[in-house]
């Protein structure tokens, strides 16, 4: 309270001049905690909200070596580590009504701001590092603290024992805190990298001859060929975008055009269908990770581990007595010689080794290749009845016919 006309005081007071003013500093709320373990590698993790822009981590990771530790766009983050690696890696997830105040010795410490998005939070490393925590949609200042550093780089061991802890509170507008780094003894603190130069423009080519010029016509009409049309730039980067195209343009343009949330979306409506259709869903020790798929919840085991996963179908299907049999052996299908009118239909397949790997699609880091991967894995599982899988992400998601 402050009552300026009596300088009445409820609370702590704050002398200002002549006039004293009353100061009240409400306490901040834990709100919701999670504990989460990542693979760490290639010194570096990525805090994703599920929406912005696509592609944005190798231009964040360059902005984090010319600003250490960390860099952000709004939507996601990248943070180095001081390790190259940690394949254990602990991280303590805290959401807080406000900022909380300081505690604990942090050696590395920095902040952004991060907007999450209704899947929630995404945290990943390169090769197979990610975790989920189901963190509520909103606008937040986010804590990125870790600690337990053995070196800058190798740290001696695939699990050195380093632990992070992620703190987010509503977005108040304040400017985040300054970063703080680990003075490692006997070493100091890297240095920030220089800003990568823009490249120089190249020599002009040399004039085309009629045999070079055929030889590019030919590549391109076989490029639209495979595409169904142009390429489509959205799927640049990502693997199975050609193959749908090619199959079904319509879809694919489709695909290209939809929000993270959408792909988020058509990647567990491809799972649920997948499995259903292997004879998956009610299996009970794989219902609770379609409910968790279904809810944004961290996936149980044995789907904490694609391995372990496999593992699990493989004595489902071959019994006791095969589990020694590798089923990425009865995964591995030859590519055909020639294209084939439905790419999707493989012949005679496992068809649960193909539907269960659409659960982990449907979590993958990027939203687009994860829709991509679950349609594709989705698609071989229904082979010659592909139609049918289409047909229902068309009713689902209002997508316009087959052209």
């Amino acid at each position: 309270m402050i009552a300026l006309g009596d300088n009445a005081i409820d609370g702590g007071s704050l002398s200002m001049g002549c006039a004293t003013i009353s100061c009240v500093t409400e306490p901040s709320h834990l709100l919701a905690e999670h504990h989460l373990e990542l693979m760490l590698d290639y010194g570096q993790f990525i805090l994703h909200g599920g929406e912005g822009e696509e592609g944005i981590e190798l231009a964040l990771l360059d902005a984090a070596h010319a600003d250490r530790p960390s860099a952000g766009d709004g939507h996601t983050v990248v943070v180095l580590s001081p390790h190259q690696n940690n394949f254990e890696m602990p991280i303590h997830i805290q959401v807080w009504d406000r900022r909380p105040v300081d505690e604990g010795e942090w050696q590395q410490v920095s902040e952004a701001r991060l907007h999450i998005g209704e899947h929630g939070l995404t945290i990943g490393s390169p090769v197979d590092g990610w975790a989920d925590a189901p963190v509520p949609p909103g606008d937040y200042l986010a804590e990125i603290a870790g600690t337990g550093f053995a070196n800058y780089g190798w740290p001696g061991d695939t699990t050195p024992g380093d632990h992070w802890r992620i703190r987010l509170w509503p977005d108040d507008g304040t400017a985040p805190r300054p970063a703080r780094q680990w003075d490692m003894p006997g070493y100091g603190i890297p240095a920030n990298s220089a800003v990568p130069p823009t490249e120089p423009a190249p020599n002009l080519p040399e004039p085309e001859s009629d045999r070079q010029r055929e030889i590019r016509t030919e590549a391109e009409t076989r490029v639209r060929a495979e595409w169904g049309g142009d390429p489509i730039p959205a799927f640049a980067n990502t693997y199975h975008g050609r193959e749908l195209a090619g199959y079904d343009r319509a879809m694919a343009e489709s695909i290209a055009a939809m929000s993270a949330t959408r792909l988020r979306r058509l990647a567990e409506y491809c799972a649920q269908r997948a499995y259903d259709l292997a004879g998956l869903s009610d299996r009970a020790w794989v219902r609770p990770a379609l409910d968790a798929l279904a809810s944004g919840a961290p996936l149980p085991e044995p789907f904490h581990d694609n391995d372990a996963a496999f593992a699990r179908l493989d004595r489902d299907q071959y019994g006791p007595d095969e589990a020694s049999f590798q089923s990425s052996v009865m995964r591995e299908v030859s590519e055909a010689s020639t294209p084939t009118p439905n790419p999707y239909d493989r012949g005679n397949i496992s068809r649960p080794h193909f539907a269960l790997n659409t659960v982990f699609h449907a979590r993958h880091t990027d939203p687009l290749q994860g829709a991509l991967s679950a349609i594709t894995e989705a698609a071989i599982t229904f082979g010659p009845d592909v139609e049918s899988l289409f047909t229902g992400i068309r009713g689902e998601f209002d997508l316009p016919p087959r052209s």
